[in-house]
């Protein structure tokens, strides 16, 4: 059974890394912030959550997935949106990472959670409901602490993605040799 929680876990980051590198990509390439989009975005990522939330008669957390997808979509709608002139300046937009990096590092990382509990805390209950037997408080802490950094990685992917292709289509045009020495060398270290 933990093999099997253990890749399921790989997944959900995998996807909230997705979450991240998809939106952030989308939003630096179309520089769409429009409500629309936004609503668009979280009627895909939660009608059918509601539905099932009807039909079940279960509790929002109870799909932790669709809420964590929810919650990281928006933190990377808040990240372009804000001060959007910024995502096309070298600096500007790393900057903006580091400035969220920071935040998800106080939040999550220091105070023991305090900021946390301060912030969610006038949302979420710790009174026992379906899906989270120690309040929703408590298990939206767990769920989110667990993908906290997969979101921002995949945004500094996605900032970093053309400079990394066009480096990659420069050094095939090189020798066999250089190619091959390049590619060990870049294996060496990112292993």
């Amino acid at each position: 059974a933990s093999e099997t929680y253990n890749a399921i876990r790989v997944f959900i980051t995998c996807y909230v890394w997705m979450t991240g590198f998809g939106n952030f990509s989308f939003f630096y390439m179309k520089r769409d912030f429009g409500a629309p989009r936004l609503l668009q975005m979280l009627w895909r990522l939660n009608l059918l959550v509601l539905i099932l939330m009807l039909v079940m008669n279960n509790t929002y957390i109870t799909y932790y997935i669709c809420p964590l997808h929810t919650f990281y979509f928006m933190l990377t709608y808040a990240t372009m949106s804000v001060m959007p002139a910024l995502n096309y300046s070298n600096w500007g937009i790393r900057v903006k990472l580091m400035v969220v990096l920071g935040l998800i590092f106080l939040v999550w990382e220091c105070f023991d959670g305090q900021l946390f509990n301060l912030f969610w805390g006038i949302f979420l209950s710790t009174d026992p409901v379906k899906g989270a037997r120690t309040g929703t408080l408590w298990e939206w802490y767990f769920r989110t602490s667990l993908d906290k950094y997969s979101t921002i990685w995949g945004m500094l992917f996605a900032l970093n993605f053309p400079a990394a292709t066009h480096m990659l289509l420069k050094t095939e045009e090189l020798a066999p040799a250089k190619q091959w020495t390049i590619k060990g060398v870049a294996c060496v270290v990112w292993v």
